[in-house]
């Protein structure tokens, strides 16, 4: 199965984005994300903390169609929460165990840490991470999920 082609027959990726509210809401703002100005691939989450993405989460993502994951979360030591970038870091330790069961490859998973003031930094990630993606191609063997419907 292919994902979504545009008219060039060029494959665009469903990428799912959590973005932590305290750094994410204001770098997806000063990124572009509202005005459109933002690649369509993604399909941004505001989550409260980036810890709150466990492996479920992330497993869930690509059932429904994501073809990656991308998790923001706040630089280090700025997290509000005392453990929420250690939790992260765990969290996706796991969830490339669990990738790799399912026989996805790890590089469809990618965690950054983001400042609130780094719109064009988020806007390049998300960039890079969407190229990565069309160089891994589409997701197979999932079903039609409502991730790459909507892309």
């Amino acid at each position: 199965m292919g994902g979504p082609l545009n008219s060039g027959n060029i494959f665009e990726p469903a990428v799912a984005g959590f973005f932590c509210q305290k750094c994410g809401n204001d770098c997806l703002s000063k990124s572009g994300e509202s005005n459109g100005d933002f690649p369509s691939c993604i399909k941004s989450v505001r989550i409260i903390c980036a810890e709150k993405v466990g492996p479920e989460l992330i497993r869930r993502a690509f059932e429904i169609g994501a073809d990656g994951v991308l998790i923001c979360g706040c630089l280090i030591g700025k997290c509000q929460s005392l453990d929420g970038n250690a939790a992260v870091l765990d969290h996706i330790h796991q969830s490339k165990m669990v990738l790799k069961e399912m026989g996805i490859e790890q590089g469809r998973l990618r965690q950054e840490w983001i400042c609130s003031e780094g719109g064009d930094s988020v806007r390049d990630i998300v960039d890079e991470f969407a190229a990565q993606i069309r160089d891994l191609g589409p997701m197979r063997d999932q079903p039609m999920g409502a991730l790459r419907q909507n892309a």
